[in-house]
Parts: structure tokens; sequence; C-alpha cells
């Protein structure tokens, strides 16, 4: 009901104020067009002249720049020792080769200086590689005399210039900026104006570039550059679409454009053009030379008749704002009508959503004596159910969850005291030998004793010694074995724990005919982790390759730092392996490979889980025929505490 009345409350009001809008804003829109068509013209024509304008000053700077060049006393003392004293050639042919160095470092609008002899060959050539500045090797040198720009300059006067294009055509992608456009050459003179040589400058593209692609607030229109035959030297329709259908393809502009038009852009004159059916034209010619009316360019720019809508855009924006004035005024009464049946819909819309947040405690309000307040008191008796069954969930989740980690724990210290149980039998074994030996050399202290004999007594104290520190330790590594620990992880020795794992397990790995190789890297940083659930985590591995080995087989421990904050336990075996198939499931609970009997299936799914915990990672990669390799990473404890600090500064903060 609520959308229905207000689509035709909408409607209404919008035909009634839209309609005399749309019918003036009409009437400006074709008052305007013919008053937009002559700003268009002048905007493309100003734009067409003031970057003609730029560009010859470019040429105008070019033409200076080679006179101040053929003015250099250094180069006329070069071209005058290479004609009459050759042994003086070398000083100064430095001095001029630092001097145009120095002037292509400060002017990035030249590429290339060039100084021929009279007899045409190259003297000295001064160009850009890339970033640096260079000076071209006496074995690329040629004899230029019958090249154009050599012949031309050496027909002009004693202070004439020629300017010769060197790029007929540039296609598009290419950079304009690294290519030179015009070569500028004049006679290099001596004291009585006599010639020694041609000194020739090449302008590249790069002022020119600027001159026509930068845009400010004033400028907003980048221009076209052509030669005089219509070829482009800089096109910035190819890619701006407004005419990239047929431009991209092509670097002629008679390709693209009506013959009539090309020829008035080439006619070496400025002007606009009007009558096209598509575009509006402006163009400017411009001369490097302006004594040589042979060679010109042409700035040109094309202002699709299509983008006359944007031009438009002040009336737009009247006619716009009209619009939504009046659109505004149809929904302010609309809503006012239909405030009266939104509201406790809204209410009902609101109390739902704040439902979805889980704001049970929320209810309803709506005295309206209808329908819509039976359904705010429906919706209140089902947030106190909600509300009910949500804590009782909570709960339970709470209680599930601690008993969860009950049994985990149980499962942990059973598969503990299954370990201990499984080592005491090889500690036993162990510790029965060095017994022996005390009990034995005890005798034998007693009997030296009453012989007097302090010397063997001496050395029968020193095995004692020895064998008593060995018991110790085998019954020290199981009671630290055997601890429960904090469950909290900190830093800890990872080789430490290696150590008495390795200790422990060694004694069944020897009565199997087995070998224990542990490599343990020096210096190796502390471990992020619990050291009662390390050790569980390097026990579960080591028995299970222990159980997978043979006689004569080894299990290699090996740890290492890994770079990055990060130090890997690697146990490797060399017994039958896991099959391919099941290699995914070994971290599974209740999972074995083993025969009944011979595992719980719990071991590896623990060990994960802790290592999980730690904050670290286990692999496996196991091969039937070359056995396996457990990979666990882990944190450095320096790395955990500095990350733990950072997130307490970023709290604080």
């Amino acid at each position: 009901m609520f959308n229905r009345i207000w689509k035709k409350l909408t409607i209404a009001f919008m035909l009634v104020a839209l309609t005399p809008i749309a019918y003036f804003g009409y009437q400006d829109l074709q008052a305007a067009k013919s008053s937009i068509l002559d700003e268009a013209l002048k905007e493309i024509f100003l734009n067409s002249v003031t970057r003609s304008k730029e560009i010859e000053r470019a040429f105008i700077n070019a033409h200076m720049d080679i006179r101040y060049l053929r003015s250099i006393f250094s180069v006329q003392f070069l071209l005058e020792a290479v004609r009459d004293k050759p042994e003086e050639a070398g000083f100064w042919k430095s001095l001029v080769e630092k001097e145009f160095i120095r002037f292509l470092s400060v002017r990035r609008g030249y590429s290339r200086i060039g100084l021929l002899d009279d007899y045409g060959n190259e003297t000295l050539v001064v160009f850009r590689n890339g970033n640096q500045i260079v000076s071209l090797g006496d074995m690329h040198r040629r004899n230029r005399l019958t090249s154009s720009y050599y012949v031309e300059a050496a027909q002009q006067g004693r202070y004439g210039v020629t300017a010769i294009p060197m790029t007929n055509i540039v296609h598009p992608g290419h950079d304009l900026r690294r290519i030179t456009l015009v070569r500028y050459a004049t006679k290099a003179l001596d004291q009585d104006s006599g010639a020694l040589g041609v000194i020739y400058l090449d302008l590249n593209g790069s002022e020119i570039y600027e001159g026509l692609s930068q845009t400010s607030l004033e400028r907003k229109r980048s221009a076209a550059l052509v030669t005089s035959k219509g070829n482009f030297i800089f096109n910035p329709y190819v890619n701006t679409g407004l005419d990239a259908a047929r431009m991209k393809p092509y670097s002629d502009m008679r390709v693209s454009y009506p013959k009539a038009v090309v020829s008035q852009i080439l006619s070496g004159r400025s002007g606009i053009i009007s009558d096209d059916p598509d575009n509006l034209f402006a163009y400017s010619a411009v001369y490097p030379e302006p004594a040589d009316k042979s060679r010109f360019y042409v700035v040109f720019d094309v202002y699709p008749k299509k983008l006359f809508s944007e031009k438009l855009y002040e009336i737009k924006k009247k006619y716009i704002l009209a619009a939504l004035g009046a659109f505004g005024f149809v929904i302010i009464v609309a809503v006012i009508l239909s405030r009266a049946l939104t509201r406790p819909i809204n209410k009902l819309i609101d109390g739902v959503e704040r439902a979805g947040r889980r704001e049970l405690d929320h209810r309803i309000d709506i005295k309206s004596g209808d329908e819509i307040e039976s359904l705010a008191k429906a919706y209140n008796m089902m947030a106190d159910s909600l509300k009910e069954y949500s804590e009782t969930l909570e709960k339970k989740v709470e209680e599930r969850s601690e008993r969860i980690k009950q049994v985990e724990r149980k499962l942990m210290q059973a598969e503990k005291l299954a370990a201990i149980g499984f080592l005491s039998a090889g500690v036993a074994h162990e510790i029965n030998n060095p017994i022996s030996i005390v009990v034995t050399r005890l005798e034998l202290i007693e009997k030296a004793i009453e012989k007097g004999d302090m010397e063997t007594v001496r050395k029968d104290l020193g095995v004692l010694r020895s064998h008593s520190a060995r018991i110790g330790r085998i019954a020290g590594n199981l009671l630290t074995f055997s601890r429960s620990g904090s469950g909290e992880p900190g830093q800890v020795d990872l080789n430490d724990i290696v150590r008495v794992v390795a200790d422990l397990i060694e004694y069944p790995a020897k009565k199997k005919g087995m070998d224990i190789v542990v490599d343990l890297e020096p210096g190796l940083p502390f471990v992020w982790a619990n050291a009662s659930g390390i050790e569980q985590v390097i026990y579960n591995i080591a028995y299970n390759a222990y159980q997978a080995s043979s006689s004569g087989q080894k299990i290699e421990i090996t740890t290492r730092s890994a770079g990055g904050g990060k130090v890997k336990l690697e146990i490797k075996d060399r017994g039958h392996g896991i099959p391919k198939e099941k290699v995914k499931r070994v971290f599974e609970p209740f999972f074995t490979t083993k025969e009944v009997g011979q595992g719980t299936g719990l071991g590896l799914s623990i060990s994960y889980g802790l290592v999980k915990g730690f904050g670290g990672s286990i692999e496996v990669d196991s091969d039937p025929d070359t056995g396996t390799v457990f990979t666990v990473t882990l944190d450095t404890g320096s790395k955990m505490l500095s990350e733990n600090n950072k997130g307490l500064i970023s709290a604080d903060v």
C-alpha cells in the first residue's frame, strides 16, 4: 500500500510541476545553441593561434641559440686550427666540446650540436644519449659535404640560417620529446667574416610537445601539429576518443578528414572552418624559417559538434535545478501525506533491524489500534522468546566449550602418560647399567679402604661420580618430559627441548638397532611456544618415525633459522612412508596408518593443534620409497614479543 500511494502522489505532482519547466527549458536550449557555436569557434581559434605562437617562440629561440653558438670564440679558433694548425686542434676541440656539453645540459630542448669544417668533415658532434651527453667518436664521424643541411647552410649569406625538417611523420605511440624535429644550420665565420665551416643545432620535440599538450585553467584544450604535407607530428586525438575509430590506425590527416578541410588547413594561413557536418576546425601556420615559405607546420584544433551538449552545461544546470526543486516539492508533499501511514511501519522496520543486531531488549511501542499494533505485540513476544533462548544457548556453548577443553587436556595427558610408559622401559634399562657399575665400584672401594689403597679409592670415586651424573641426567630428562608445565606460550629454547626428547627416545631406538642423529643450529633464537607442548609435538613425531623405521635406519632431527623471525624444526626418517592418498589425512583425529593396537590416531592431531596454538605451522612430505619428513615452523620469541608490544601500543593510542 505504501509503495502504491507514494508512486501515485509522486507522478501526479511531477506532471504538474515539471511540464512548464520542460517547455521553457527547451526554448532556452534552442536559443543558446547559436551563441555556443560562436564561443566554441573562438575557443579553438585562440587555442590554435596561442599554441602556434609558443612553437614559433621555440623556433625563434633556436635561431638565437645557433647564432650564439656560432659566435663563441673557441668555435672559430677550433675551425681555424683544423685548417691551419692541426697540432692545436685538440686543445680547442676540448674547450668547444665542454661548451657544447654545458649548453645541452642547460637547454633540454636540443638534442645535438655539430661542427663541420669547410670540406664538410665532422669536426665535433655532441649529442644526447639517454640521460647522458656524449661526443661522437672519431671512428663514427663522416664527411657531410653533400648533406642537404650543409649545402643549404653554405648557400646562405654570411649571417643566414637554414631550417631543415628532420622528421616528416611521428606515428602514434612514439614520444615526440625524444625525436629531432628541425635542424638549424649556419656558416661558422672567422674574424673577417670568411666561412670556416658549418655549425648546426638540432631542435627536439620537447618544447613543441609542451606547447601543444600542456593544459591549464585558461587553456583547457591541447592541439595537433602536422607538416605541410598533412603528416601528423603530434596527434592528441588518437587516444581521447574524439575520433579514435578513424585516426588511431593512421598518421595522415588526409585519411581522417575531408579533402576540402585538409586543403584549407594546409594552405599556410590561419583560419576557421565551421561548415563541416561533424567538426569545427581552427588552424594556424608556423614557419621554422620565416624567410622560407615552402616549409611550415600547422597547429590545428578540432571540436566535435557532438560535444556541444557539454558546452550547454550551465543552461542544463539551471534546468536540472528547477526540475530538482519541483521534484523536492513533490517529495515533501508526498511525505507529509503519507507520514501517518509510514511511521508505524518504520518503527517495525527499526525493531526488526535492532533484533538482527541482537538488541533483544528493545520493544516496539505502537498504539494505532489496528493490525500494525497487533503485529508489534507479536514482535515483542518473539523478542522475549529469542532473548530467553539466546541466554540459554550462550550458557550451553560456554559449558560445551569448557567440556571440550577438559577432554583435550585429558587426551594430551593420556598421550603423555603413554609416552612415559614407553620411555620408562628404555630408561630403566639404561639406568640399570650405571647402577650395576656403581654397586660394583662401591664394593671395590670398600676393599681398597681395608687395604689402605687410597689411589684406587680416588679412581673409583671418579667413576661413581660419572655414572651418578649419567643416572641423574636420564632421570632428569624423564622428569622434564613428564611435567605438565604452564599452558601459556613464551620464549623457550628449542635446542634444549630437542636434546631432552632425543636423549629419551635414543634408548629404545638403540635397542631396535636405530640411530638418532641430532643437528642443532648453534645460537638458535628462542621460539614462541609452551615447553611442555613442544616436547609433546617433538615426541609424537619422533615416536611415529621410530615405529615406521627398521633396524639399521636412522631418525634425523634438525633445527635451523629460516629468516623473517621464523625457526624450522625438521624430523626425518627412512621408514616405509605414508601412501600419497593418505598424507592429507594424517592430522585428522583418530586417523592412523598403523595396525590395530599400535596407535590411537590422536598424536599428530594433538601436535597439529599445539603448533597452530603457538602461531606456527606443521607440514608433512612422505613417500613410501624414501620415508617421511615433518617440518614444524615457529615464530621466534623476539618477533612475537615485538608484535605483542605493537598491539599494546596501538590499543593505548
